[in-house]
């Protein structure tokens, strides 16, 4: 990683995080009329919210680590890697605290992209929305630490 590539992935995540907040807002908007179509687009927002986090997870695993292999328990595998400090490499994107509350979001985003009868239940989208909610306010904050980290590593 040198200082254009890491500069190119700081924009793409900053990208992403625009969309990230986008779509916790709008899951919100949705949540808050609770008709049966306002439902499912809340449930269309935290799918586009989860695909949207584990592309930026999977850019800074191409940045970083080359590759990633999307086989298995792949959606699971990118969430431990992002937790993982890689010294010599990159610190670790997220903290093991974070990890709850992601495997919620990836276990709906699943859920709505395979369920061929699914009854969405206001309770549990208020639960996933306040979710994407706090993932997406702190996701700037964990961008800025994480480029500065590795802005002053690789000026040693």
């Amino acid at each position: 990683m040198d200082l254009i590539g890491l500069e190119i992935l700081y924009q793409e995540l900053l990208a992403d995080a625009k969309v990230l907040q986008d779509a916790a807002r709008t899951a919100r908007e949705r949540l808050t009329l609770e008709t049966p179509s306002s439902l499912e687009g809340c449930g269309y927002q935290l799918n586009r919210f989860y695909n949207v986090l584990e592309r930026s997870f999977e850019n800074v695993c191409e940045s970083f680590e080359n590759h990633f292999e999307k086989r298995g328990d792949y959606h699971e595998k990118l969430i431990q890697r992002m937790a993982l400090n890689l010294p010599g490499v990159r610190p670790a994107f997220l903290s093991t605290e974070d990890l709850d509350g992601l495997r919620e979001l990836k276990g709906f985003r699943h859920i709505f992209r395979h369920a061929y009868d699914l009854t969405l239940k206001p309770d549990r989208l208020e639960s996933l929305v306040s979710q994407a909610e706090t993932i997406a306010a702190i996701h700037l904050q964990r961008i800025e630490w994480f480029t500065s980290e590795i802005r002053s590593n690789l000026k040693r």
